[in-house]
C-alpha cells in the first residue's frame, strides 16, 4: 500500500488527528513537520475515500507526499526533487496544479511562481493541462508555522472548510444557545463510532439533535433520545429539516430515559451500538455536580450494557479555559477545572462504568469557557 500524507484542516489539528485515527483504525499514523500533516501507511483507497466523505477535520491526502523544510532547501532544489517525484509517480489524464498556504507566508518562496514552474514540468513531461476540470490535481501547500512545504498528487477535493454553513445550529427551526457547531458534532460522531458499517450511533441526551443530524447525514443508523417532549419534537423537526424536509428512515428521535437505553432501542441494536455521543446539559439545565450526578453515571452504565464490545463514546463537558492554549491531547493527570465537579471523579465514574479513556482534547469556546472532548472505548471484560 502506498504511503499517503494526510492534510488536516486548521480548526483543531489535534482533534482532527484523533478523528482520522478513528476512521482509519488499521492504519499507522505518524506526525510530520507540520501539525496539520500526518504520514499514513497501511490504508486502502476505499477507506480513505470514506474518511474524506465523513471527516470534519480532514482536507485531503497526497500520494507519497513530498515534504521539505524551507530552512534547508531552495526553490530550485525543491523543483528538482519534484521533477524526480513526478517521474516516479506518473498519472494518466489531464492535470492541474493547485496551491494554498497555511498560516503566514514563507520568506523567499512564492507559491504562484512555484505553481507555474510545476505546471511547466507537467507540460514538458507530456501531461495535458486542464485548469477547469482536471483528472488529477498536484497540490502544493506551504505551512508558515513549521517553515515547510508539501506537494503531491491529491486524493479529495481539498476544500478549505467542512461543508456545514447551510445547517449551522442557529439556522435550524429549533434552536438553543448551547447547541454544538456541526463541525464538532460530526467529529464527535466519527471519533465515537469509527468507520461506517460498525453499527448504529446513539445520543442519550439529544437536546436539539445536532449529533443525530450529523450521524444520519453520514449514513449511519442513529437515534436521539431525550426525556423532554419539547426536545424530542424540536430535535425531530431539526432532523427532518437537515434532510430537506423528509424524515430519514435510518434515523429518528424518541422520548426515553438515558439511564434505561435498552427500552428506547430496537432489539437488534442491543449489544451492537458502535458509538455514543453525549453532551450533557449544564448551567441552568444541569442537575448539580457532574461528577456526583447519578444521572451521568447511570447513563454511562446503561450505554455500556447495549454497546458493541468494541464500541466507543465521546463525552463533552464544559471547563474553565486552560492557562495555555493547546491542540495537543491532554494528560489524564492534568489539572482540568470542570464547571461542574472534579475531573478525577469523572474519570473514576467512567472507568467504574466499564469504559476506558482513550484521549482528551480541549476546544476554546470563548474567553471564559472551553469544552473538554473525552473519547473512551469499552474496557475489556473478564
Amino acid at each position: 500500500m502506498e504511503e499517503m500524507l494526510a492534510c488536516l484542516r486548521g480548526w483543531h489539528p489535534g482533534l482532527a488527528f484523533a478523528e482520522l485515527a478513528a476512521l482509519l483504525p488499521g492504519a499507522a499514523l505518524q506526525q510530520e513537520t507540520s501539525e496539520r500533516w500526518i504520514r499514513v501507511s497501511g490504508s486502502e483507497e476505499k477507506q480513505r475515500r470514506e474518511a474524506l466523505s465523513l471527516a470534519s477535520g480532514l482536507q485531503c491526502f497526497l500520494r507519497s507526499g513530498l515534504v521539505v523544510s524551507t530552512k534547508d532547501c531552495t526553490p530550485e532544489r525543491f523543483l528538482n526533487e519534484m521533477e524526480s517525484y513526478l517521474k516516479h509517480h506518473p498519472v494518466n489524464g489531464s492535470v492541474a496544479v493547485r496551491a494554498w498556504k497555511q498560516g503566514s507566508k514563507l520568506p523567499g518562496w512564492s507559491l504562484s511562481t512555484l505553481s507555474g514552474r510545476l505546471g511547466g514540468l507537467l507540460h514538458d513531461s507530456g501531461c495535458s493541462i486542464n485548469l477547469e476540470s482536471p483528472d488529477h490535481v498536484l497540490a502544493l501547500i506551504s505551512d508558515g508555522p513549521s517553515s515547510a512545504i508539501a506537494c503531491g498528487w491529491m486524493e479529495g477535493d481539498g476544500k478549505a472548510a467542512f461543508s456545514n454553513g447551510e445547517r449551522r445550529a442557529g439556522e435550524r427551526p429549533f434552536f438553543k444557545p448551547v447547541s454544538l457547531d456541526p463541525m464538532l458534532a460530526r467529529l464527535a460522531v466519527n471519533l465515537a463510532a469509527g468507520p461506517l458499517g460498525r453499527g448504529p450511533v446513539v445520543d442519550p441526551m439529544t437536546g436539539t439533535g445536532g449529533f443525530v443530524i450529523e450521524a444520519s447525514l453520514s449514513g449511519r443508523p442513529s437515534r436521539g433520545i431525550d426525556i423532554h417532549s419539547e426536545m424530542v419534537q424540536g430535535a425531530q423537526a431539526n432532523l427532518v429539516w437537515a434532510h430537506e424536509g423528509e424524515a430519514p428512515a435510518h434515523a429518528q428521535v424518541v422520548r426515553g430515559d438515558a439511564t434505561r437505553l435498552a427500552e428506547s432501542l430496537p432489539e437488534d441494536w442491543l449489544g451492537n451500538v458502535a458509538g455514543f455521543v453525549l453532551d450533557p446539559p449544564y448551567g441552568r439545565n444541569s442537575h448539580g455536580s457532574m461528577a456526583a450526578d447519578h444521572l451521568l453515571e447511570s447513563c454511562l452504565q446503561s450505554a455500556r450494557e447495549v454497546a458493541h464490545p468494541q464500541g466507543g463514546f465521546v463525552l463533552i463537558l464544559p471547563i474553565y479555559p486552560l492557562q495555555e492554549h493547546t491542540t495537543l491531547p491532554l494528560s489524564f493527570n492534568q489539572n482540568i477545572a470542570l464547571l461542574n465537579g472534579e475531573w478525577s471523579d469523572v474519570l473514576t465514574v467512567i472507568e467504574r462504568c466499564g469504559w476506558q479513556p482513550q484521549s482528551a482534547h480541549v476546544e476554546r469556546v470563548h474567553r471564559s469557557l472551553s469544552r473538554l472532548i473525552l473519547h473512551a472505548r469499552c474496557a475489556p471484560q473478564d
